[in-house]
């Protein structure tokens, strides 16, 4: 049950109303089943490492870790989808690395890919980073993630891209 405040309400592309809240330490339950309705390479993209066959126990001690991390800032998104109401859709969060620098990270489930919700997050969890005296978002990226690179181009901060072998390290400069 989603009883949180409600930070930001918007409509995907396809006529979905999206609610936002900040994501707390007792969320694990919604983020276990935004990884569930990710496919392997949605997987792989966000956690950098192939997640196909891992244990259950695994990805709860996973999802505990990231709703419970210190240092951090998140956002959680729920809509109401045709056969269940307040489903958990995606979650965005920072980490802080050092007074001025987190790093961010942002998932969606695959079957609202193309909806801009990963933009909206994103667009929330700069914003609220730039409030708190962030100046730098960072995050490490496949160069080939044709999805993140678009979120990043929609974003109003300007970016660099430095890229790693098969990946990039991005960053997006708040203080613009």
């Amino acid at each position: 049950m989603m009883t949180k405040t409600i930070i930001d309400t918007f409509v995907t592309k396809n006529g979905l109303t999206v609610r936002v809240r900040p994501l707390t330490s007792s969320d694990a339950p919604f983020l276990v089943n935004i990884f569930e309705h990710m496919s392997a390479d949605s997987r792989y993209r966000r956690f950098h490492q192939p997640l196909t066959n891992v244990s259950t126990e695994r990805v709860w001690a996973e999802a505990r870790s990231i709703a419970q991390a210190p240092s951090q800032v998140g956002f959680i998104a729920f809509a109401d989808l045709p056969d269940q109401s307040n489903v958990p859709i995606g979650a965005a969060r920072y980490v802080l690395l050092d007074d001025k620098v987190a790093e961010a990270a942002v998932s969606v489930r695959d079957d609202l890919h193309g909806q801009r919700i990963g933009s909206q997050l994103m667009s929330l969890l700069a914003e609220e980073a730039r409030l708190r005296g962030i100046h730098k978002l960072r995050a490490t990226i496949q160069s080939d993630n044709k999805a993140i690179i678009r979120i990043l181009n929609r974003l109003p901060y300007p970016h660099t891209r430095t890229s790693i072998g098969p990946d990039a390290e991005v960053v997006l400069d708040l203080t613009l």
